[in-house]
């Protein structure tokens, strides 16, 4: 294993902090903590074999809930499946268990665990710096921090009292190298945090002691006495007893290794060099956070200088506008600039100005301050550049190259000497420098933001306000620039409320004003970056602003860019290098998202309202809206078919390129999932901008998302927008579909009478306008409503009359949809030929359709009337079939039917371990499609299926917890369904006994 290269971009899996796993450029978080709880636990038993108990005992200790194989299934194939998706597949079944096959050097943990291994080994001081500031640098936080699971607190525990014991083995390096002054600063901060960690306080009291201040060493002393006999009644260990007398007599065994102390008469490395240029800015009081990043810079900084190399050692920090790139750099070269004692060179290159530094401007400026006379300074470039390098050949010096536009820029002003470091900071990626670390620095989350408001306005008068402070740390999205000016405007008036700040930061069109004072100014920031772009660059960052969507696929930018999509595509790399987009993930399909900081969006919205015209934006908007409509018209299609729906959509549709269209198409479910926030954010922009006819169709299509989906919720959150658009509009036809649709939404959830009385006026509307297709979709929702009721002649009636207007239509399906229904209902009233026979037609009808819903709906039916003729195999394989469609899409209603299904066939296997196993996913799946139709299906049939296995109890807990969820739907058949169940409980208790055999219930079912 190799050590000698940062390996923060490099890992796969990380625990050492959030549990996060890495592949392709995307990080995955895995949603839930308990999620993550599953994969860290597999992690921590890398390569071994976890058995299923061991697991439910991790995640549960001995409280496991009744669902916790299921759950555990299912977060196994969640995890599976994200890190697919992230080109990974490390997770195999083996055993009665799992392994996770996670290779040492992707694995933080043992990266950790070397370094602190190699440091164990290490002889020489250096050694064991490096080793360890590698390991600890993996660290971005408390170990498992979003984790959930019984193991996670000790798990936690004891690995932090591992990092603890390295970063003591670290300091004692460090003081042993006589970096003493450097380490206090840090020392503090620990015993701060470990006021009862002894070796701690005496490394602290001998580095103050070599540093010449004996006074606050023996006060830290005093205090951990008085600490320690306070609160426990005990006495400093010999260790620091001894220590305290040591600095009492001034022991010389105490000095530094160089033999000096720097508070005494012999000079410290400052002193020694007191020409030295120290250009540094001063570092600023209130610095906040980033201890990861300077966890991340520093060891390449501070380690690598005293190693004699062919090339300086290079740090480039990155970001974007206010992040607080300069702060971050100059308080990290203060951290180190004892390491360079032949000084620190700092230049603003002013990288965002419409007029950036010369480097031969930089570097007249470097020569003077190391010492060479104005006179003797070179003309040209490349020969200053070359007298710089002779200058510095043999000394040790920080170069902070501050603002850096580019690497041109840079390269000039590189040492070309080992011994010395540069720092370099740019709003831009500096790919091409060939640094050894690249630090990008983000905005702050929550609490490093409140943290800084406290530091610049006081933390008890924030403390006092959290609430509304942590509602302005929101509005200024966490950037700290920002937060500075807002922090500074409440320490200028103490007698305001941070409320009335967070109500006049809350107006978006007043919040760039608000943050700006004393010179500060974030709009500035901003202005200086955009001014620099070139026309298409603006003109497509203030649309993409412009649009309410929280983050773009590159097709979206295509739509409003007005330019070629490979052009389109450059754009957005460009502006994604400067840190005015960012790309916020992969998605599942495999496209790049790009995401905008919310004062940049504030800020390009405010120049799209100056440099365009509202007839633009409005021409914007509805661009986006019909490419959407294109995309969604073809991956709904893909999936469903092309139907009725489809068709409308495509009414508006515009031309695209065929492989973005393609792209959409061969991975439906995923793009529509990916687009969702997308879908909605144009939904309500198209309505709210008087666009009604692409409003009402954008739901229409991104209503079959959440129908797979499951969040009935947002779908009907999205009716009702679209309902309004339609009545907006004055288009008949939509004031039909709109309601239809909403109807339908009703049955699933158990609104039944709703949805007769919305139905009705829709068929009539249908009927004046002459529309068959779409008064056949309103007699297909009646005939499905009418077979919820049990009416089942009168739905046979209707099917059959919209089967034939389906065909005609070339509605394939339609048609098979109808079929499948008509083969339902011959299933249940006991016609098994004839059901066969509809539903055997009905996949060979949706097998010409576009889409493979209707054909996976339809075999799933099938594989129930091959199951009561017998031919349990082919049942199996069609519930199979089913049961991974669903799986892979995350179709929760398809996904619990199937896996009834799978169960049925168990149960006739005699396998009740597999039955079980079944059933639990069943209900699991059902109970997160929050559709009660679907509930009360499954419910019941896993209510009858645990019947047969004998499981009295757990029947009866099942079907009553159904009770109130049947009444709700008003279905009689449900009731009755129910109720016999029951009664057949209640049967087999007899007078208070316990459970019949399973053998038993058989034989009487």
């Amino acid at each position: 294993m190799t050590l000698d290269a940062p390996h923060g971009g490099d890992l796969t899996f990380t625990v050492l902090g959030p549990v996060r796993v890495c592949g392709g450029g995307a990080v995955s978080a895995l949603g839930r903590s308990q999620r993550r709880g599953l994969l860290g636990f597999l992690l921590l038993n890398a390569g071994r074999v976890v058995t299923m108990e061991a697991v439910i005992d991790a995640l549960w200790g001995g409280a496991p809930p009744t669902s916790a194989r299921a759950q555990i299934y299912s977060g196994i194939h969640v995890i599976r499946r994200e890190l697919r998706v992230l080109g990974i597949d490390e997770v195999v079944s083996s055993r009665g268990g799992y392994t996770l096959r996670a290779d040492a050097a992707n694995l933080d943990l043992a990266l950790f665990e070397e370094c602190a291994r190699q440091a164990g080994a290490g002889q020489r001081p250096e050694q064991v710096v490096r080793s360890l500031r590698r390991g600890l640098a993996l660290w971005s936080g408390p170990a498992l921090s979003d984790a959930s699971g019984a193991y996670v607190e000790a798990v936690r525990a004891h690995l932090e009292e591992t990092r603890l014991g390295c970063v003591e083995r670290l300091i004692e390096a460090e003081l042993a190298l006589g970096r003493h002054h450097h380490a206090i600063g840090e020392l503090r901060r620990l015993v701060t945090e470990h006021p009862l960690r002894e070796r701690l306080h005496a490394q602290l009291m001998l580095a103050l002691y070599r540093d010449g201040r004996r006074t606050e060493a023996l006060d830290l002393s005093r205090d951990l006495r008085h600490r320690l006999v306070e609160e426990h009644g005990l006495d400093p260990s010999l260790a620091v007893i001894e220590l305290e007398q040591a600095i009492l007599r001034a022991d010389p065994a105490l000095a530094p290794p160089n033999g000096f102390l720097s508070g005494s008469v012999t000079a410290g490395p400052a002193r020694a060099h007191s020409g030295a240029p120290a250009q540094l800015p001063a570092d600023t009081f209130d610095f906040t956070g980033r201890d990861r990043e300077l966890a991340q810079a520093l060891p390449v900084l501070a380690v690598l200088a005293g190693e004699q190399g062919n090339a300086p050692p290079i740090c480039a920090v990155t970001g974007p506008p206010g992040v607080g790139k300069t702060v971050f750099a100059v308080h990290a070269a203060h951290r180190i600039r004892e390491s360079y004692p032949d000084g620190q060179l700092f230049v603003d290159l002013r990288g965002a100005d419409s007029r950036p530094a010369a480097p031969a401007e930089a570097l007249s400026g470097f020569l003077r301050a190391l010492g060479v006379d104005g006179r003797e300074i070179p003309q040209g470039r490349d020969e200053r550049s070359a007298l710089y390098r002779t200058m510095l050949a043999d000394r040790r010096v920080l170069v902070v190259l501050d603002n850096a536009t580019d690497e041109s820029q840079v390269r000039p002003l590189l040492p070309g000497a080992g011994a010395c470091a540069v720092l370099v900071t740019s709003r831009r990626r500096l790919a091409g420098l060939g640094a050894q670390t690249t630090v990008e620095l983000l905005p702050f989350d929550g609490e490093e933001s409140v943290e800084l408001l406290g530091r610049i306005a006081g933390s008890e008068r924030v403390a006092a306000e959290d609430r509304e402070a942590r509602e302005v740390a929101r509005l200024c999205g966490g950037l700290p620039l920002a937060l500075r000016i807002a922090g500074s405007r409440l320490a200028a008036r103490p007698h305001r409320r941070i409320g009335e700040l967070a109500r006049r930061l809350a107006d978006e069109q007043r919040r760039l004003d608000e943050l700006s004072y004393s010179g500060l100014a974030v709009r500035a920031g901003l202005d200086l970056s955009y001014q620099a772009l070139g026309e298409a660059e603006r003109r497509l960052l203030r649309r993409l602003a412009f649009l309410d969507v929280p983050e773009a696929g590159a097709w979206l930018a295509i739509a409003v860019s007005g330019e070629r999509p490979a052009d389109t595509e450059e754009m957005l790399e460009g502006l994604t290098d400067i840190h005015l987009l960012r790309v916020t993930g992969v998605d599942g399909t495999g496209q790049i998202r790009y995401g905008m900081h919310d004062l940049v969006r504030t800020y390009c919205r405010e120049r799209m309202a100056e440099e365009e015209t509202a007839d633009t934006a409005l021409s914007v908007l509805s661009s986006a809206a019909r490419h959407l409509l294109r995309l969604a018209a073809e991956a709904r299609g893909a999936n469903r078919g092309h139907d009725y729906y489809a068709r409308l959509a495509e009414e508006l549709v515009v031309p695209m390129e065929e492989e973005i269209v393609r792209h959409a198409a061969e991975h439906a479910v995923d793009w529509l999932e990916a687009e969702a926030a997308t879908v909605f954010g144009v939904l309500r922009q198209t309505s709210a901008h008087g666009l009604f006819d692409e409003c009402w169709r954008i739901a229409l299509m991104g209503g079959w998302l959440y129908d797979i989906r499951c969040c009935a919720s947002e779908y009907r959150e999205m009716l009702s927008i679209a309902g309004r658009a339609a009545e907006e509009s004055g288009d008949r036809r939509a004031q039909a579909i709109v309601p239809a649709l909403s109807a339908e939404l009703g049955v699933l959830t158990g609104a039944l009478e709703e949805a007769v009385l919305t139905l009705e006026p829709a068929e009539r509307i249908f009927v004046e306008i002459g529309d068959e297709h779409g008064l056949a979709e309103v007699w297909r929702m009646l005939a499905h409503l009418e077979r919820t009721r049990g009416e089942h002649a009168v739905a046979l009636r209707r099917y059959e009359r919209i089967r034939e207007t389906f065909r005609l239509l070339d509605d394939h399906s339609g048609e098979a949809h109808t079929l499948r229904s008509i083969g339902q209902i011959h299933l249940v009233e006991g016609r098994v030929a004839e059901a066969l026979r509809y539903l055997e037609e009905a996949v060979r009808v949706a097998e010409k359709s576009r889409g493979d819903w209707k054909r996976l709906n339809t075999l799933f039916w099938l594989g129930e009337v091959y199951l009561r003729v017998g031919r349990a195999g082919e049942a199996r394989d069609a519930f199979l079939t089913v049961a991974e469609a669903a799986d892979r899409v995350g179709d929760f209603t398809g996904g619990a039917f199937a896996r009834l299904g799978l169960a049925q066939v168990a149960i006739e296997a005699d396998d009740h371990r597999q039955a079980r196993t079944q059933l639990a996913l069943a209900l699991d799946h059902a109970e997160r499609s929050e559709l009660a139709l679907v509930l009360c299906k499954i419910g019941l049939a896993v209510g009858g299926a645990l019947l047969r296995l004998g499981d009295l109890a757990q029947a009866g807990e099942t079907i009553e917890r159904l009770l109130p969820r049947i009444d709700s739907l008003a279905s009689p058949l449900m009731r009755a369904e129910a109720a016999e169940l029951l009664a057949r409980v209640r049967e087999g208790r007899g007078d208070g006994a316990g459970p019949a055999s399973g053998a038993e219930w058989r034989k009487g079912v």
